[in-house]
């Protein structure tokens, strides 16, 4: 992990925490090393520094001892908070994160064991090389403390693309590649583990199903006269999968096609979301093609829908708003928003959401909400809808957790009390209250509420 991080391992170092009062990020960890001090800053870098002789001058710093423990874990939440501001955004196709073994690991982008992406909303796909993606639940369970040792960062598209290579380059030196064939058709591409000890579990194939299954066909092609196993290369089996895989679905689609995805490269077929358009019948110019049931077609056509909105998004009046839904296929009908947010397009990251008569409350990044964003025309309309909603419902969450569940029908706010609503006037303090944020919620069942 080089010099990334603070180290037991040289007694004569000492670790100073710089803190501004008021913010809840440190301004600095300063690594004193006999006579030279150095700093890692909000820059995430260490640096020549002078910080701790202007510490009297500045009335709102202050300066902590700390550990090697605590200084690490500074220097991580620092890392952790700035590349989310940094990198995290509504306007990207995904949002990439590299996730480590241990905590540490987020100071060294080498040590990284997985790379995952977001969509939309909360969910995450994790890339399993060779061009594919799969389901994953490891933010989720980082954020909510099942893998307690584990983290997780945001990357940059130039950091995303260095650690898919990084994923890639395991799979191509630490295995072997081969091609499968009956009567010279190819029927499975197969990776095989270079130097497992256990040959029985060291070998995959892929049919062209979604999911490669464990395999031992490579031993039965030295025994079947009419099956043939041909090694190759990994850039090779990447578009022999390619093409299992337009096989498979022609086939387990022929009865229930009810639209194609189109892409611009062969192997972009194995990854559905590189899909460019949803059309409901192929012409010449759709070389690659996938055939979609209803329920995929839905889907793909939803998240393109959101997709094409946000290279397109441009600021209205120096903001950048946004529809937010509760499911992904909501998106294709404006009605269907439930709350409207807005954010400077200078990136400070004050993010807003609308009240009613121009109002708007201090809310939280929508980040693993589903958003949609608007032009004028689609800003007009969503504010009429949101005005003429019945009843809306929120909650205020504090320091300390939920503060409050509100609900507001017109102009009159109601709180949750027990088993009741009792007339309130909680979202008139909001100014009054810097900790406060304020986010739509949905009722759930009777007297429920959840985001």
């Amino acid at each position: 992990m080089g010099d990334y991080c603070a180290s037991e391992e040289d007694p004569d170092a000492r670790y100073v925490v710089v803190h501004v009062e008021g913010q809840r990020l440190p301004l600095a960890v300063v690594r004193l090393t006999g006579e030279v001090e150095e700093a890692f800053t909000h820059d995430l870098r260490w640096e020549p520094s002078d910080l701790l002789s202007r510490v009297p001058s500045e009335p709102d710093w202050q300066a902590r001892d700390a550990n090697v423990g605590h200084a690490n874990g500074f220097l991580v939440e620092m890392v952790k908070t700035i590349r989310a501001r940094t990198y995290e955004s509504e306007l990207t196709d995904y949002n990439y994160y590299a996730s480590f073994k241990q905590a540490l690991g987020v100071l060294d982008l080498t040590t990284v064991d997985r790379l995952i992406r977001r969509p939309e909303g909360e969910v995450e796909e994790e890339y399993a090389g060779h061009e594919t993606w799969e389901p994953s639940d490891k933010l989720h369970r980082i954020d909510f403390g099942h893998d307690v040792h584990e983290e997780y960062i945001a990357l940059s598209l130039t950091e995303a693309a260095y650690v898919k290579r990084l994923v890639d380059a395991q799979w191509d030196r630490g295995c072997s590649h081969h091609v499968v064939l009956v009567d010279g058709l190819p029927v499975a591409a197969v990776t095989k583990v270079v130097d497992n000890p256990d040959g029985e579990l060291g070998e995959l194939a892929f049919t062209g199903e979604p999911e490669p299954q464990p395999s031992r066909l490579l031993a039965q092609a030295t025994r079947e006269p009419r099956m043939t196993a041909v090694q190759t290369s990994m850039a090779s089996i990447v578009e022999t999968m390619a093409r299992l895989t337009m096989r498979w679905r022609t086939r387990a689609r022929a009865e229930e096609t009810a639209g194609y995805a189109v892409f611009h490269r062969l192997t972009d077929v194995l990854d559905l979301d590189s899909a460019y358009d949803v059309v409901p019948k192929l012409k010449p110019r759709h070389e690659f093609s996938l055939p979609l049931n209803s329920s995929e077609r839905d889907d793909l056509a939803a998240r393109l829908r959101v997709r094409n909105a946000r290279r397109a998004a441009r600021p209205i009046s120096g903001h950048l708003y946004f529809a937010m839904f509760w499911r992904l296929r909501g998106v294709m009908n404006l009605d269907n928003a439930y709350s409207l947010v807005r954010v400077p397009a200078d990136g400070s990251e004050q993010w807003e959401m609308y009240l009613r008569d121009g109002r708007w409350l201090r809310t939280s990044k929508p980040r693993k909400l589903i958003t949609l964003p608007l032009t004028r025309t689609g800003l007009d309309r969503v504010t009429r809808r949101i005005a003429s909603a019945e009843s809306r419902f929120f909650e205020i969450r504090g320091e300390q957790g939920r503060v409050a569940l509100l609900r507001l029908t017109g102009s009159a706010e109601e709180t949750s009390q027990g088993s009741g609503w009792v007339p309130s006037e909680l979202l008139g303090r909001w100014q009054d209250e810097p900790e406060w944020v304020i986010s739509a919620v949905k009722p759930v069942g009777t007297g429920q509420l959840t985001r």
